[in-house]
């Protein structure tokens, strides 16, 4: 989170940007345009004040899309969405310096589980012989037993 006096600034920062570029030369922009321009300056002031980054840096990026969109479509001038881009990387890096980035979460690691896996049986029809295990005895008498 961020304190009373940098929030202060970050909003100074971000009404900047929102103010900065719009005016002056040809072509003017609309009053929609500029609206949308405002509320992305909202979104991302609201968020740094909450104190979510992800949220603050992502208005920030979406504020920058519409500009280059209105500046490539014509209804920005080149001046004002160069004053416009400057404004929005100062506020990205207020962003980054002053709202905390959020804590790494622990992740917890699945605990292995274990699978039942089944004997196979004798083959149906076939006897099993007597005698011929697998065991270490190889068909000998333990020694030192009778035999």
């Amino acid at each position: 989170m961020i304190g009373p006096m940098r929030n202060r600034a970050l909003i100074v920062a971000l009404a900047a940007v929102a103010l900065g570029g719009c005016g002056g030369e040809e072509p003017t922009l609309s009053k929609s345009s500029a609206d949308e321009l405002h509320a992305q300056v909202a979104a991302a002031r609201t968020a740094a004040g909450d104190g979510d980054r992800a949220a603050a840096l992502e208005a920030l990026d979406g504020l920058s899309g519409q500009v280059r969109d209105l500046e490539a479509g014509g209804s920005l001038a080149e001046a004002d969405a160069a004053a416009l881009r400057r404004g929005i990387g100062r506020a990205r890096r207020k962003v980054r310096e002053e709202v905390a980035a959020p804590a790494a979460t622990a992740t917890a690691t699945p605990e292995p589980t274990a699978t039942a896996t089944a004997t196979p049986a004798p083959e149906q029809g076939k006897p099993a012989k007597p005698g011929k295990g697998h065991g270490k005895a190889k068909g000998k008498a333990e020694k030192g037993k009778g035999g």
